[in-house]
């Protein structure tokens, strides 16, 4: 019961405010507590609960409207909210808040709505909110976007602080409203069916209240949590699964506030998580987000928002980032470049592959990387980035997709070009020149002319001549090589490759921690006046593995039933699977557990007497097979009169009980490569 009362404070809270889910980035006490988090009747504390609310993906209201009041000392800022809930979206909400009070009260899950059902709602909401996350962080300090150590100082309800009231939840102007039917109502009690009938009238001209209309308010304060200086502040809001709605912020009258700038910040992952973050000034939003800025009466800075993030777009979300400052606006400089921007003059290297087609379209940067190469007094997404090949200067190389591509000459080996900024007034940075090449060609150094590797990773590197610098030194690439797998991020060897003057380098490292299968090659690319970046080649080895290692320990008699077990390991830590086979036919089971295998006991009665072979396969992932025999003759076990028992047979475990294979003279070698390379999971089949 308790958890269903969870439920429906949370389902009223949700459609009211919208003020659930986590913001930008928890703070760090939110992050640090190891609580269960589980959805509604589920489980947990009502605090947890609570916290985690959100049913916006289920839900919708038709407007809602949010006042937001900063206190003069910039400490709390007082929230009044009212929603409407309209037409057929009333109805699913009083379906829905009866289904979830089945049990609570007598008349719960009666597909009635009864006014005793409201004040259970009444009962518990205003708690359930005060335990709910903010969509809203302020901070102070240098203007920022967040990142994984920024403590947002997420706005937080404060303690009884909350009050809710609604509006013609449980409407007495229905056509079916009746008397309370359920046993234990209150005196008074009034219900209305949640699903009205075809032929109702919503009076959608009139101002009395009908089944068609909810209203719902929220009145509550919430703590800012310490703002020291308001000479810059960076107001942060996660709008995602949010429209319909505006947000007036009204802040006090501070000497020269303004805001400085807007970002509409749209793609994080809300499912996975792990999206970088935005450099400030950079986001390209669509505009569907919006703010207009005004004065009140007492010269305060009011800002009103109207977010446009429907529940369609998720898990794709959406953070409006407002700066505020006290601080004059600058003067209207052209846009210049920063210290993380490449040198005049520097090199973008690209590698090929030895014997196939260089694809000379190669991409210079993407936005995240351009962002950072220019500053101005605007966002970095209102300027125009103009970039030219020497040969070309009526193409655009910075494209509709906000990257710069270019095309490397057949002939030359190259492709010159220059890159610019121009702001809103039309001030131009400086322009810069560049140049992208192809630096390098790589080969398989392997002697089987497929690229494959066994026991090391052979690679041959060619550089090309390129050009000196401008103080007459050589350049040289360096190359750190780094290989992946299966869409793992790849892991580098320490040792460097270092190319100069077009010479040739051999590299050769071991090949440990692969598994058989595809390998993918990257590079490191950097050096003096060498743009440094990050590629994957085109060269794919193939790595090749080691059969599986099986053993025979023993094999005995019992009866007429026949058993045997041993030893297995795996060189390359991959799964494993089993089979056995009697005299070339598969039959029955082999168990593993660990690095041991057994069959058995398997009663030979059901064969004819005489000679037959029992074979242990093993294969591994990659379809390399092992296998152990045993001959054995059921003749003497068969004939044996009934009632007399054989002669155990035990420790059969001579020659040819081991699989023969190249480098194993004993069955010690072959126990100890059983143990010493069994890595990874096995399985028997």
């Amino acid at each position: 019961m308790p958890n269903q009362r969870i439920v429906l404070a949370a389902g009223i809270v949700v459609l009211m405010i919208s003020l659930s889910l986590s913001p930008l980035n928890h703070s760090e006490d939110l992050r640090k507590q190891n609580i269960s988090m589980e959805q509604f009747g589920g489980g947990g504390t009502f605090e947890a609960q609570c916290s985690q609310s959100s049913f916006e993906d289920v839900f919708t209201y038709t407007w809602a409207e949010f006042n937001v009041t900063v206190a003069d000392n910039w400490r709390t800022a007082q929230i009044d909210a009212m929603a409407w809930v309209n037409g057929t979206m009333a109805d699913d909400f009083r379906t829905f808040l009866d289904d979830l009070l089945d049990g609570l009260v007598p008349s719960g899950g009666d597909g009635w709505l009864s006014s005793d059902e409201r004040e259970a709602v009444r009962s518990v909401a205003a708690d359930c909110v005060e335990y709910t996350m903010t969509r809203v962080g302020v901070r102070d300090g240098e203007h920022h976007r967040g990142g994984a150590a920024v403590d947002w100082r997420n706005a937080t309800w404060v303690e009884d602080g909350v009050s809710i009231d609604e509006w013609n939840m449980v409407p007495e102007r229905h056509g079916s409203v009746r008397d309370c039917s359920s046993f234990g109502s209150s005196q008074g009690c009034y219900e209305v069916p949640v699903v009205p009938n075809s032929d109702r009238d919503c009076d959608s001209d009139g101002e009395l209240p009908d089944e068609c209309r909810i209203e719902l308010y929220l009145s509550g304060e919430v703590d800012l949590h310490n703002i020291q200086s308001l000479e810059t502040l960076t107001l942060a809001m996660n709008v995602s699964n949010i429209s319909r709605a505006t947000y007036t912020i009204n802040a006090p009258y501070v000497e020269g506030m303004r805001l400085s700038l807007f970002e509409e910040c749209e793609g994080r992952d809300l499912l996975n998580g792990g999206s970088p973050t935005p450099i400030r000034g950079s986001c390209i939003g669509d505009g569907s987000s919006s703010v207009v800025t005004d004065y009140n009466d007492q010269g305060g800075l009011t800002l009103q928002i109207e977010p446009s993030r429907p529940n369609t777009y998720w898990p794709s979300g959406e953070d409006l980032f407002f700066d505020l400052t006290t601080i004059a606006p600058p003067v209207d400089d052209p846009p210049s470049w920063t210290q993380e921007a490449p040198e005049n003059g520097t090199l973008w290297v690209y590698g090929a592959v030895e014997g196939e087609i260089f694809d000379p379209n190669v991409v210079i940067a993407d936005w995240r990387e351009i962002a950072g190469w220019f500053t101005d007094d605007m966002a970095i997404s209102k300027l125009s980035i103009n970039c030219y090949n020497d040969e070309d200067m009526e193409s655009n190389l910075f494209g509709e997709d906000r990257s710069i591509r270019a095309t490397i000459s057949e002939d030359s080996g190259q492709s010159e070009f220059s890159c610019s900024a121009v702001d809103l007034s039309g001030q131009q940075s400086a322009e810069r020149s560049f140049v992208a090449m192809s630096g390098f060609t790589v080969s398989s150094n392997s002697s089987q002319g497929l690229p494959v590797i066994h026991e090391t990773v052979d690679m041959e590197l060619h550089g090309v001549q390129l050009p000196i610098t401008d103080d007459g030194v050589p350049r040289q690439i360096m190359l750190e090589i780094g290989l992946s797998q299966n869409n793992e991020e790849p892991v580098y060897y320490e040792n460097a490759i270092i190319l100069q003057n077009g010479e040739q380098q051999i590299f050769s490292e071991p090949s440990s921690n692969l598994i058989p299968g595809a390998v993918n090659v990257w590079f490191k690319i950097s050096g003096d006046g060498i743009h440094e970046r990050v590629e994957r080649s085109g060269l794919i080895f193939q790595k090749i593995g080691n059969p599986p290692i099986i053993s025979i320990l023993n094999s005995e008699w019992i009866g007429t039933t026949w058993s045997m077990n041993g030893m297995f390991g795996e060189p390359d830590g991959e799964d494993v699977s089993f089979s056995m086979l009697i005299d070339g036919n598969t039959l029955g089971n082999v168990d593993a557990l660990g690095n041991s295998w057994s069959v058995g006991p398997i009663d030979f009665a059901l064969f004819d007497p005489g000679e037959h072979t029992v074979t242990v396969r093993i294969c591994d992932a990659s379809g390399m097979c092992s296998s152990a025999d045993r001959n054995l003759n059921s003749t003497e076990v068969l004939e044996t009169p009934r009632g007399t028992e054989p002669p155990p047979k035990t420790n059969q475990n001579d020659s040819e009980s081991l699989l023969p294979f190249p480098g194993s003279s004993s069955m010690i070698g072959i126990l100890a490569a059983a143990f010493i390379y069994g890595r990874g999971a096995r399985r028997a089949s």
